[in-house]
């Protein structure tokens, strides 16, 4: 698939490594570090034009492959930060009586909706196995962004085999559950969009053939 050009904002954390020379690889770590940005706390470049441009184009580009995910800069024209960081503290962080979807391997892997268990464990052993150190801040290294991160540090050294393993092993089985349970909770439709994007492009049937 032809990702569009990418936007140097959303992704700098990805610039910042060397990037792999077949191209096909290029973009699918360019996505996956866009998704990173995507599922992490909203900051100021979400709501850019750039960014918003970036976006419409990859849904243009999905659409034409048959997949319609709605656009939410048109559902939401008036789109904000401050929008974005409510509907993501309510749907991920904090919300009374009960928070509608954490995003983290452990509340799905454990069969408890335990913070730090199995999920946490299983996400570790794979950053070690290729010597990546992730950069989560005060998250626990199974939060999605950081494993979002994790897949674009694969794509970007070309490591096909570990990025199979690791979606087939464990990110699959969880981000199913996890996708379920938000979609029960009415997400935002930015939102929305993102966990759809993050399941398309982390489909076994979306992997380029010759990776598989």
């Amino acid at each position: 698939m032809a990702v569009p050009q990418e936007n140097p904002g959303v992704i700098q954390m990805h610039k910042r490594k060397s990037l792999p020379k077949d191209p096909i690889a290029a973009e699918l770590a360019h996505v996956y570090a866009f998704l990173h940005t995507l599922t992490d706390f909203p900051s100021d470049e979400l709501v850019t034009p750039s960014t918003r441009s970036f976006i419409q184009s990859l849904l243009a580009e999905l659409n034409h492959q048959g997949l319609n995910i709605p656009d939410p800069f048109v559902l939401c024209p008036d789109l904000s930060l401050s929008e974005l960081a409510q509907a993501y503290t309510g749907l991920f962080i904090s919300a009374v009586p009960r928070l509608p979807a954490p995003p983290y391997a452990s509340i799905y892997s454990d069969g408890d909706s335990s913070l730090c268990g199995r999920g946490l464990v299983e996400a570790e052993a794979f950053y070690q196995s290729v010597g990546f150190y992730p950069c989560c801040g005060d998250e626990p290294a199974d939060h999605l962004a950081c494993e979002l991160a994790f897949l674009a540090h694969l794509a970007a050294k070309e490591a096909w085999d570990v990025e199979q393993d690791f979606l087939k092993r464990h990110f699959r089985p969880w981000f199913r559950v996890f996708r379920d349970r938000l979609g029960r909770a009415d997400p935002h439709p930015f939102y929305s969009m993102t966990m759809d994007l993050v399941n398309f492009f982390t489909m076994p049937e979306t992997q380029p053939e010759s990776y598989r």
